[in-house]
């Protein structure tokens, strides 16, 4: 099926299927757990998609074998309090651009999720075009859980999906989604019963409908959908980017990443 391989950056390669206008872009696990990521593989990522612009007619997304954890949380605490508000700023801003780069690429991206979704990770799922879930496979916002605000526009597909009661909830208490949860929330478009091995390839298998449909008329209806965000989009994804800075400079973010190593409750009334 693969008839070429291209590395882009040490955790992150583009797949080329034979004769099926279909890539596949691979965020790879590393020596990082969960497939968490820092700016350098984010930036490779918005750069390979920028570059399959207008050369395929189908996009997937996935994580070998976690599709993304999100943010290298272990990255962050090793660093001074003072100092981590400018690396959780460097990853919004490629991580920002990642997001608008999906957004206005002119085919299908569809997100082929195994394993967790959680807090960024999750933000790169909803911003794909259709999301596909292992039937293991878990959404978790997560943040709250560190005392930290949400980015990679997960409350702004959260509330355009599911409506700003149910999106509050699931931020404010973050618990596991499960695959045929997210599928009943709308969050998901399918849940596949088969083993894990096979899934990519399933998820590819299927994804042939949309790659040998008009692509022009798909990259357009996308535009036309997203008139629905018209220009908040860029606005929402600048206001997480400051709220966040802020919080990742609060002792409630301190706290809330001792307490995520420490394996243990975060003490939020001590802050």
């Amino acid at each position: 099926m693969i008839a070429d391989t291209e590395r882009v950056h040490e955790e992150v390669r583009i797949e080329h299927l034979e004769e099926s206008g279909i890539a596949r872009l691979v965020m790879e696990e590393g020596d990082s757990s969960l497939n968490t990521f820092r700016p350098s593989k984010v930036e490779a990522m918005a750069t390979a998609v920028e570059a399959l612009a207008g050369e395929v007619d189908c996009l997937i997304v996935y994580g070998e074998p976690v599709f993304s954890a999100g943010a290298d949380l272990r990255a962050i605490e090793q660093r001074p309090q003072e100092m981590r508000s400018a690396k959780i700023d460097a990853i919004a801003a490629a991580s920002n651009r990642f997001i608008r780069t999906v957004r206005t690429f002119p085919a299908p991206v569809i997100a082929a999720v195994t394993e967790v979704a959680a807090g960024g990770g999750l933000g790169f799922a909803l911003a794909s075009d259709l999301i596909y879930m292992h039937e293991d496979a878990v959404f978790d916002t997560a943040y709250a859980r560190i005392g930290l605000t949400p980015d990679n526009a997960t409350p702004f597909f959260l509330v355009k999906t599911i409506g700003p009661y149910k999106a509050r909830e699931l931020l404010f208490d973050p618990q596991p989604i499960t695959a045929a949860e997210a599928v009943e929330l709308g969050l998901a478009n399918g849940c596949y019963e088969t083993p894990s091995a096979e899934f990519v390839d399933e998820v590819t298998r299927d994804a042939t409908k949309y790659a040998e449909g008009p692509t022009e008329t798909h990259a357009r209806t996308k535009e036309l959908v997203d008139t629905v965000f018209a220009g908040r989009l860029d606005e929402h994804l600048e206001h997480e980017r400051t709220a966040i800075k802020q919080m990742s400079d609060s002792n409630l973010f301190d706290e809330g990443l001792a307490a995520f190593f420490a394996d243990r409750e975060p003490e939020w009334a001590s802050q």
